[in-house]
């Protein structure tokens, strides 16, 4: 299943993206399909082997929309804006002499003066003539492309007013061409309605481009060229280019073009644009770094570990635009209300005018003329189309900044409701670095033990794994090379060694493994806090190492924060003494130790049975499958690959404080979204029925129906300020 992501240009309401989504959705080979209002992004998923990507093209272009075609949100932005401020400027220019001669009829403008020709009729005619299908075209084409598709948008709901209002001027013009009655006309009004609309939508789309702004920050920091050393030369090459196992030099001051490990050089990197945090990091030969940061003092040689797309940075906007396109319940809910909201208000107009044309009112016809154009216009659907992609887009791109990536909307809907937290230990509650700090060996010397543990162990990348690696290096120990390796997540790991068949694991993983164990656990006074691993030869026990890790000095203050939302567990694989002393370390009330892979499951699905809402917080192979059966699975940036798979956020800087402000901004964002829900609703309630009973001038409604939308984006764009909290 392949994901294509294009960006939109022309949409103009949740009806238009609701109507995107359906039509394309209904193509053979096309799993699902999301389309985000606020980024004018589409994310696609296809079987490549049934349609196309032409088709997807071509079917959205049918639709009457266009396509940017490898562009990304800054570049569509700006396209739009500039393409708002060519309409509004010739709309404006031709709206004056309109305008001019309106403005002069409101009491406190009485004393204006105005040309005489302005108030010719026939002028005004020409001049709405030019407005209506000239500068009104778009609007034309956006409705015929949704009415033929069998649907209505916000163009729809443009076109049949001011078509009404100059169709109806016009019937009245020629009419009474002649007469000396005061001849009702809406000219200026379609005037009035089409330069404001435009407008709205100019300072719509500049209001859109400040909440893209972070996620425009994160595409600024993909370099563009490399210097890439070849033989004795160096040579910049465009960043497409790139390939793993290049070598890359970066001066003092630059920002590093390639994720990899530091080959030659010592320098300060500044990480906070992918970590969040301020102080820089000290990196030298062996080190691994990251595209997107800055080489502050020293010149480093860095051998590539991907190609560009490969790259942290690469990944980080992948699952940010990920996040803004997985739409959660809530605004799915709101896209189906959206997709009727055109219609009822079609419906309603016609109750309007029917209601004012029957009136007793001498004035009737044009009363009900009046008011339906009035209650056209002063309905809103980009409001509430606007209220949950907004505040998600500031939402994902500012925590991404941070140091966290939501990967899809789900989980940043559901986070702040989550009421059971369970914890892993290794790597998650402490630092996830254990030391080996002892060896009892019973047939060969403690060297010649951990030389065979090593062995296996450097196929891992368990920490407690790498812990026995990194000590026979640092015991100048020659690791052997190991065959027919078998890792079983949780318990320990097998193969074959110099022709033994080597083990390495927990005592009852050894045991299941027919391992004879001349040892109780009990007899070995390890103590809290410290883990044993076993190692056995040709099923016969060897030895055992002793391995510590020690407690992250946030978990304390982080364990006591998640306690005032939800209960809090700790599962672990490790034993029991080491367990309790962690858990009391950091204030963890409930815990479980001695669990594999599958216990932890099992904890998380009975709680899900119970209706509770889990989180489930690890970083290694054990918790993978709790990650995903979670309601939200949090992944710790340091973990292994297949647990930040599994997760649904990530914590880029490998941090616990980062599970708080995840909770915060979820919080934050869902609260905002639905404040912009009840602004967009209350605003559609009253000001809908204040058209329809005369309240609401046809001018005042088109103004009304622009701010509501700039409302919506405003109160969005509040959540900016979490970046300083």
């Amino acid at each position: 299943m392949h994901t294509l992501r294009l960006y939109i240009t022309g949409m103009t309401c949740a009806a238009c993206s609701s109507r995107i989504e359906k039509a394309v959705g209904r193509l053979e080979g096309v799993r699902e399909v999301s389309v985000n209002l606020a980024t004018a992004q589409a994310s696609v998923q296809l079987d490549r082997g049934v349609v196309s990507e032409s088709d997807i093209y071509r079917k959205i272009e049918q639709l009457g929309y266009g396509i940017e075609r490898g562009g990304r949100p800054k570049s569509a932005n700006e396209s739009e804006i500039r393409n708002y401020r060519l309409r509004f400027l010739v709309s404006l220019l031709l709206s004056i002499p309109l305008l001019w001669g309106m403005f002069s009829h409101l009491p406190l403008l009485s004393m204006l003066w105005v040309p005489h020709i302005l108030h010719n009729a026939y002028l005004q005619w020409i001049i709405a003539t030019i407005l209506q299908f000239y500068i009104g075209y778009p609007f034309y084409q956006g409705a015929y492309q949704a009415l033929k598709q069998r649907s209505a948008n916000m163009d729809v709901l443009v076109v049949i007013s001011t078509s009404a209002a100059y169709f109806y001027s016009h019937y009245q013009l020629f009419r009474m061409r002649g007469s000396e009655e005061h001849i009702p006309l809406y000219f200026d009004s379609i005037a009035m309605i089409l330069t404001v609309i435009i407008l709205g939508k100019l300072l719509e789309s500049i209001a859109k481009g400040k909440a893209l702004r972070d996620l425009n920050e994160l595409y600024d920091l993909q370099i563009r060229l490399v210097r890439v050393v070849r033989g004795r030369e160096e040579t910049w090459i465009p960043s497409e280019q790139l390939r793993r196992g290049d070598i890359v030099r970066v001066n003092a001051g630059e920002w590093i073009s390639a994720d990899g490990i530091v080959v030659t050089g010592v320098s300060e990197i500044d990480e906070s644009v992918l970590t969040g945090e301020s102080y820089p990091v000290m990196k030298s030969a062996r080190d691994q770094v990251y595209s997107g940061t800055r080489s502050l003092n020293g010149s480093l040689l860095i051998k590539a570990g991907s190609d560009t797309q490969g790259s942290r940075i690469s990944r980080m906007i992948a699952m940010v635009e990920e996040a803004q396109s997985n739409k959660p319940m809530i605004a799915r809910k709101v896209d189906r209300v959206a997709s009727y909201f055109v219609p009822f208000m079609l419906l309603a107009a016609m109750i309007t005018y029917a209601a004012w044309m029957f009136s007793a009112h001498e004035q009737a016809s044009e009363l009900a003329m009046r008011q339906a154009l009035s209650v056209l216009l002063v309905a809103c659907p980009c409001a509430l189309g606007l209220a949950t992609p907004v505040s998600i887009l500031i939402a994902t791109a500012l925590s991404a900044k941070s140091g966290i990536l939501f990967k899809d909307g789900r989980a940043l809907e559901v986070l702040h409701r989550v009421d059971h937290v369970l914890l892993d230990k290794t790597g998650t509650l402490t630092e996830g670095k254990p030391h080996l700090i002892a060896v009892h060996s019973l047939t060969e010397t403690d060297a010649y033990l951990v030389r065979l543990a090593s062995a296996i162990e450097q196929h891992s990348a368990h920490l407690l794994a790498q812990a026995i690696v990194q000590a026979a290096e640092q015991r100048r120990i020659l690791i052997p090379d190991a065959s027919e390796i078998v890792e079983v997540p949780g318990n320990g790991m097998k193969g074959i060694v110099e022709g033994k068949v080597i083990r390495v694991g927990h005592y009852r993983w050894m045991q299941s493994e027919q391992v004879q164990m001349s040892v109780q656990p009990s007899a070995i006074a390890a103590g809290p806090g410290k883990t044993i691993l076993y190692v056995s030869i040709h099923s016969k026990l060897a030895g055992w190492m002793v391995l510590s890790d020690q407690l992250r000095y946030e978990a304390p203050a982080v364990v006591k924060k998640l306690k005032a939302q939800a209960e809090v567990w700790m599962l672990t694989g490790d034993q029991h003494q080491s367990a309790n002393r962690i858990a009391m370390e950091a204030g963890v009330g409930h815990y479980q130790a001695a669990m594999s892979p599958e216990m932890k499951l099992n904890v998380v699905r009975e709680l899900r049975n119970k209706g509770c809402i889990v989180a489930v917080i690890g970083d290694g192979n054990n918790d993978t499958a709790a990650l995903a059966a979670a309601n939200v699975g949090i992944a710790m940036g340091g973990g292994v690959n297949s647990a930040r798979e599994a997760g649904d956020i990530i914590l880029v800087n490998d941090r616990l404080t980062g599970i708080v402000d995840a909770i915060k901004i979820s919080k934050r964002t869902m609260g905002n979204i639905r404040q912009n829900l009840t602004i967009a609703a209350v605003y559609n309630v009253v000001a809908v029925p204040f058209a329809a009973l005369g309240y609401l001038d046809p001018k005042l409604a088109c103004m009304g129906m622009t701010l509501s939308s700039l409302t919506v984006v405003a109160n969005a764009l509040r959540l900016q300020r979490l970046r300083n909290n």
